[in-house]
């Protein structure tokens, strides 16, 4: 008999989405588990899309690089949608993403204004993190 894992009607990937939006024309990165999947000078809202596998740890970062801050105009990155396996994580869990800027603004945010990274770690299999980020008790393994 073979286990429900082992079925092979499982997917044994998870997709995650990241919707963009600029504010004047940033210069932006974005990883996912440090493969550079999106580098630009963003004019335009932009998607992307990503598969990592189902047991893997997920590393997501956005970095703002040469801002120049002026009162003439903002630059800036927000982080209008991430979801990975079709549920939402940003704006619902932006609190816990970890924002390292040069104004040493480390309030959870998922609008990037400043020159820094910010990070979302998921340092367990996606659905685990989930469970416990939902305070929906213990998992038996």
């Amino acid at each position: 008999m073979k286990n429900y894992s082992e079925l092979t009607d499982i997917d044994q990937s998870l997709s995650i989405c990241i919707e963009l939006t600029p504010v004047g024309q940033p210069d932006c990165w974005i990883r996912v588990n440090h493969d550079l999947i999106g580098y630009t000078a963003l004019s335009e809202d932009i998607r992307l899309d990503y598969q990592v596998g189902l047991m893997d740890n997920i590393v997501i970062s956005v970095e703002l690089r040469n801002k120049h801050y002026t009162t003439e105009y903002e630059t800036a990155v927000i982080i209008k949608r991430l979801s990975i396996d079709n549920i939402e994580i940003i704006p619902q869990y932006d609190y816990l993403a970890d924002y390292v800027n040069d104004h040493d603004n480390n309030n959870p945010t998922h609008y990037l204004g400043f020159n820094g990274k910010w990070t979302l770690t998921i340092d367990r299999p996606f659905y685990q993190w989930l469970h416990q980020v939902q305070n929906q008790g213990w998992l038996i393994g």
